[in-house]
């Protein structure tokens, strides 16, 4: 299946990645204070689940056009802010499960403490990257 170039593909590919910069700032952000506020010295522990979390979700990257070309087929009275929270819930499932398989780890509710900043953080982004105030209104058309 072959997807042809259009200015909402890039826009859909730009705007994934700047959510995935955002979700793993965030998330190993809140990791970092979360374990240094009670022993400072624990901090590599969150860098490291942090970059663990960057290539789980780096690696589901490349799957965000097709579901934006997918939903926009089935459900294309949704705004793009709802397919995208909806991408992210599900791609949030989606990178825990795959991460229950790289880190020894017995089930997701172990896991959520750790992949629960990257969630939220990856929500917010989105509420951000596709709210109301980030609309570009269409260029005016002057007449001379």
């Amino acid at each position: 299946m072959t997807y042809a170039y259009t200015p909402s593909n890039y826009s859909t590919i730009i705007r994934t990645l700047i959510l995935w910069l955002l979700s793993n700032i965030g998330g190993t952000l809140w990791l970092t204070l979360d374990f240094a506020y009670e022993r400072l010295e624990d901090y590599p522990i969150a860098l490291m689940v942090g970059l663990t979390a960057a290539l789980t979700s780096l690696a589901i990257v490349p799957l965000v056009v097709p579901f934006f070309v997918l939903m926009s087929r089935l459900q294309a009275d949704w705004p793009r802010r709802t397919v995208a929270l909806t991408g992210i819930i599900l791609f949030f499932l989606l990178a825990n499960q795959v991460l229950l398989g790289l880190i020894p780890m017995n089930s997701v509710a172990e896991l959520l403490p750790f992949s629960l900043p990257y969630g939220i953080a990856a929500v917010l982004g989105v509420l951000w990257l596709y709210g109301p105030a980030r609309h570009v209104a269409a260029p005016s058309q002057r007449t001379r």
